[in-house]
C-alpha cells in the first residue's frame, strides 16, 4: 500500500543486469505530491529532494519504496509498494510522473 504520508525511495533496474544479477539502485527520494487512479492506472507525481539520478537510458521500469513498508512489520527498513514506468521528468529532474498499471492501494490519511 502506498501511503501518501510517507516518503518515498525510487530505485531503477541497473544496467546491465538481469534476473541472475538482479540489482536495483536508488535514483532518488522525495514524496508524493498527487495521485490519481483511472481505469485501474494509478499515475503518482513525485516532488524529488535532489534531481534525478537516472544512469540506465534503456529501461523506464520503476520501483517505488517507502519505510516501514519492509517484510517484517514496524521495521525501519524500506519495502517494494509498486512498480511502474517513468512517464515523464519535469522541473529540471525535481518533479516525475510515474504510471503504474496494476492494481495499487493508496492510503490518503494524513
Amino acid at each position: 500500500m502506498i501511503r501518501l504520508s510517507k516518503p518515498v525511495k525510487l530505485l531503477e533496474w541497473g544496467e546491465g543486469t538481469n534476473t541472475l544479477n538482479q540489482i536495483w539502485t536508488e535514483i532518488g527520494q522525495g514524496r508524493v505530491v498527487s495521485e490519481r487512479t483511472k481505469n485501474g492506472l494509478t499515475t503518482l507525481t513525485i516532488q524529488l529532494s535532489k534531481g534525478l539520478e537516472k544512469k540506465n537510458p534503456r529501461d523506464n521500469s520503476i520501483k517505488v519504496a517507502q519505510q516501514g513498508e519492509g517484510l517484517t512489520g514496524r521495521s525501519d527498513s524500506w519495502g517494494e509498494v509498486a512498480m511502474g514506468q517513468l512517464r515523464s521528468v519535469e522541473s529540471g529532474g525535481t518533479v516525475v510522473v510515474i504510471e503504474i498499471p496494476a492494481a495499487t492501494k493508496v492510503d490518503r490519511r494524513h
